[in-house]
């Protein structure tokens, strides 16, 4: 398959960003900046993960390197979930429910928006509505996971990981 520049930069942004998330809980891969360029700093950074995660060192993201990092991400994923008021692991929230905690997943999903440019904010109506379901798939899109556009365990802890970036005083 053959790739625009600008999807080349989409993929390089969204792999070096599970790698800075992994980065900030594993002391052995340096600190890199998700951008749209594969910088020397970011080859580093691959050969360090790589190095400590048992692949061949390369330095280059090749199917294994990428499949790894997405993994080890998801996982990190699944282990922290600062929000634990989602009900039950096989609970889903979806277009026709409402209530408080379609509220506050309203209310999270506006504030990340607010703070992310590729997240659209949401209005906060209590009403699983089409522009939440949009968002939610926004969302389950950019943290790899199935983009159905339903508020499932995983997607909740996905959002609840990145309300851990939202600098305090939001």
């Amino acid at each position: 398959m053959l790739y625009t520049d600008a999807q080349k930069q989409e993929h390089i942004e969204e792999i070096l960003g599970y790698l800075y998330q992994i980065a900030l809980r594993d002391s052995r891969i340096p600190i890199v900046l998700p951008s749209k360029e594969f910088s020397e700093e970011a080859g580093i950074a691959v050969r360090a993960y790589q190095e400590a995660y048992g692949l061949p060192v390369t330095g280059e993201i090749d199917g294994a390197t990428w499949d790894s990092i997405t993994g080890t991400y998801r996982d990190m994923l699944e282990e922290r979930v600062p929000l634990l008021v989602f009900p039950s692991p096989d609970f889903q929230l979806q277009t026709g429910d409402s209530g408080e905690l379609v509220q506050l997943l309203q209310l999270l999903l506006r504030l990340a928006g607010n703070h992310f440019s590729n997240l659209k904010p949401v209005t906060v109506t209590g009403e699983y509505d089409t522009d939440t379901e949009h968002a939610v798939r926004q969302l389950q899109a950019i943290a790899s996971l199935p983009v159905t556009g339903i508020t499932d365990r995983k997607t909740w802890n996905a959002l609840a990981m990145l309300m851990n970036r939202i600098p305090l005083g939001i």
